[in-house]
């Protein structure tokens, strides 16, 4: 019996002493999660988000999106100012949002290879980590990178120290959260 209680103690003080390695492994990333929930003549439920919908940072770090999402769902991860921030699925950011990923506004496609908007380098590399500092408005997209279905991004955030950084997915506006720049 002794025994039993010093195992079970040894593997509670080793899964409190593991559990700060394991926090750690997540720090400056983004998971998307959730899916579609269908039941005919019921209901279409979309629990689609970004978690940690709020993540703070140092100036130059390193973010990772993960896309863990049920459903094989392109999404975007688009910064603009807090007001701008979509209250629906009607919003003004979305047109210069549009515009810069040169999406086809008769079908609403997205040419193949144009999956980043980088306002402080127009021509980017597409290949190259995004560099985020720029908020979008109704006038002019922020920085923004689209994510194919079932694919994961990393972007370097630039911004100074101080700034807050409010992001949404234009596919799927609901998806909303903020980074803070510390």
């Amino acid at each position: 019996m002794t025994r039993r209680l010093m195992v079970a103690g040894i593997a509670v003080a080793a899964s409190v002493a593991l559990a700060p390695a394991a926090h750690a492994a997540q720090k400056n990333t983004i998971t998307i999660k959730g899916g579609a929930v269908f039941k005919a003549g019921k209901f279409l439920k979309l629990d689609l988000r970004f978690t940690p919908a709020n993540v703070t940072v140092k100036s130059g770090a390193t973010v990772k999106v993960l896309n863990k999402g049920d459903d094989p769902e392109p999404h975007t991860v688009s910064f603009v100012k807090k007001k701008f921030l979509p209250k629906g699925f009607d919003f003004a950011a979305f047109g210069p949002l549009m515009a810069a990923h040169q999406v086809d506004p008769d079908n609403e496609e997205a040419p193949p290879g144009v999956l980043k908007v980088d306002n402080n380098a127009p021509a980017a590399d597409q290949n190259a980590p995004l560099n985020v500092d720029s908020l979008g408005d109704d006038k002019q997209a922020g920085d923004s990178e689209f994510m194919p279905p079932k694919t994961n991004i990393t972007f370097k955030v630039t911004a100074k120290k101080g700034s807050v950084l409010p992001y949404y997915c234009a596919v799927h506006p609901w998806m909303q959260g903020k980074i803070t720049v510390r």
